[in-house]
């Protein structure tokens, strides 16, 4: 009778679970397809729609800068001296530059420069925006957009995804960028390295199918992270503020855990 009793528990648990994913699986489509309806909209929309659209894009853009740049910057700083660090140090290799550039550009360049770009955008942009989407919804500014014909996905949805689509990449390069200028900063400590040769060992080891993976992966990764922080944003209801915490470590969490692991899996079947 106990074991009936704790399997019928446990198959009552894994319904109710397969429910809910199954639930939250069809409400993402579905946001997934008014974006996409929007979109279509609004390419034919009136020029003065289309300029305010650009303008708030923009914004956007320029606020993921502001918040992140700097300390992308830092990091990036930070992690080029500690790879010279591991390099000469740890590993006691010291055979010029040739070998630290390609461990740079393969595992620094395509693989933890795309997480922390990741994390630092989640924290300091994706968490608080999806706090204000979701407090605008709570406070009636999504039924008054609707009232007025503006659907909500096109006003507060479209701007902030594409923002983030498009900083992503600069924000990379900026911390990208860094990483190699403390990477030699670190290699100058050690050797006498001209740095026309250290530039020279970081194209030889920058592939073309490098690029090519590393565009992926951070197009895909920047799409799915935004779109997760909005999703979460899009589904509290009006009137419950109670939940906006949650919903703010709800979106920061599944921006985190669905963006990486996009990255992941574009590294694992195409690398």
């Amino acid at each position: 009778m106990e074991d009936e009793r704790w399997l019928g528990g446990f198959l009552g648990f894994l319904g109710r679970w397969f429910k809910d994913w199954l639930y939250r699986r069809m409400d993402q489509a579905a946001l997934a397809g008014r974006l996409v309806l929007v979109t279509h909209r609004g390419i034919f929309a009136p020029l003065t729609q289309r300029r305010l659209f650009r303008r708030l894009v923009l914004t956007q853009v320029f606020e993921i800068f502001r918040r992140s740049a700097f300390l992308l910057s830092i990091f990036g700083l930070m992690m080029g001296i500690l790879w010279t660090i591991i390099w000469f140090d740890v590993l006691d290799n010291v055979p010029g530059s040739t070998m630290l550039a390609g461990l740079l550009i393969s595992v620094h360049l395509q693989e933890i420069t795309p997480i922390l770009t990741t994390m630092v955008i989640i924290m300091s942009y994706c968490g608080p925006m999806a706090q204000e989407v979701a407090f605008m919804k709570c406070h009636g500014d999504f039924k008054t957009l609707t009232l007025m014909g503006i659907p909500p996905e096109r006003a507060l949805a479209q701007p902030r995804i594409l923002a983030i689509i498009l900083a992503f990449p600069g924000l990379m390069l900026i911390i990208n960028l860094t990483s190699m200028l403390g990477a030699f900063w670190g290699i100058t400590q050690a050797i006498d390295l001209p740095v026309v040769e250290y530039v020279s060992d970081l194209f030889l080891a920058l592939e073309p199918y490098k690029i090519l993976l590393l565009l992926v992966k951070v197009l895909l990764t920047s799409s799915v992270l935004a779109f997760y922080c909005l999703y979460n944003a899009f589904r509290i209801e009006m009137g419950d503020f109670r939940r906006l915490p949650t919903v703010t470590r709800s979106a920061m969490t599944d921006a985190f855990f669905y963006g990486t692991l996009a990255g992941v899996l574009v590294t694992v079947f195409y690398a």
